[in-house]
């Protein structure tokens, strides 16, 4: 009996490693999307979406270095939306 609550303690604390490990990777997809949308809020005026007063997109530009760079990246190696969000969700 003793063995067999072993085992499923295991199992259990296997599980829980699993669903922590998927839900954290979830949040960060999540938060890399809320910085895309971030950035095409304040860059919108480039593809022709309202933006906010030119002042302060000026004083958040040095904040963006970054998300600036990561967004270049990803519309040069973007071709498909459908499939990069699969991709995200392992859907085959």
């Amino acid at each position: 009996m003793d063995g067999w609550f072993k085992k499923l303690s295991k199992l259990l604390e296997t599980l829980s490693g699993v669903f922590k490990s998927k839900s954290t990777e979830y949040i960060y997809i999540e938060l890399r999307e809320l910085e895309n949308i971030f950035t095409l809020i304040l860059l919108g005026s480039f593809i022709g979406l309202p933006s906010p007063p030119t002042t302060i997109s000026l004083r958040l530009l040095p904040y963006m270095a970054r998300e600036i760079v990561i967004s270049s990246s990803v519309s040069e190696r973007l071709d498909d939306m459908l499939a990069e969000i699969a991709g995200l969700f392992e859907i085959t």
